[in-house]
């Protein structure tokens, strides 16, 4: 099964749309171990969760808070600060997943409010699903950590979707 990426800007601007499958996102190395750990915090805790991407990286850690029990919204963080977040979007609750974007949507609004900015609207645009809408803020400096923070919030969303039976 399949599932859809959407890299953001911090604006809401669409920057890049991929199709992924669960069978090719588990060939790239490091892959299946991360969308293993996170299927197992998604089994024990669907609502909620915190953990860190690696035992032996625990200053890189991904956190899901459920918006619905078939949305939310997915941090990753290096060392406390703010790597990327991602919306996802399962389409099994269109207004749930609505919900979920027009509660980033207004965030842009107010942060970019005054500011001489102007918020993108690609986010609610988007209509494919499952969908995992991403904005990344911090690259880290370390090559390794860099491959976990891109790979993260993917994998999340491959144990996620393949959680609700869609991926």
């Amino acid at each position: 099964m399949r599932f859809f990426v959407a890299d953001l800007s911090a604006r809401g601007e669409l920057q890049a749309q991929a199709e992924y499958r669960y069978e090719q996102l588990e060939q790239i190395p490091g892959a299946s171990e991360l969308i293993g750990t996170l299927a197992g915090a998604v089994w024990r805790s669907p609502l909620e969760f915190e953990v860190p991407l690696s035992p032996d990286r625990r200053h890189l850690h991904l956190r899901w808070h459920s918006s619905a029990t078939s949305a939310g919204v997915v941090t990753v963080r290096i060392g406390g600060e703010l790597a990327s977040l991602a919306l996802a979007c399962s389409g099994l609750d269109p207004a749930a997943d609505e919900i979920t974007l027009a509660a980033y949507q207004r965030h842009l609004l107010h942060e970019l409010h005054d500011t001489g900015y102007e918020p993108g609207f690609s986010l609610m645009d988007l209509k494919v699903r499952p969908l995992l809408a991403t904005v990344s803020f911090l690259s880290p400096p370390d090559p390794t950590d860099r491959i976990l923070v891109a790979l993260a919030d993917r994998c999340f969303a491959a144990a996620f979707f393949r959680y609700l039976s869609l991926a």
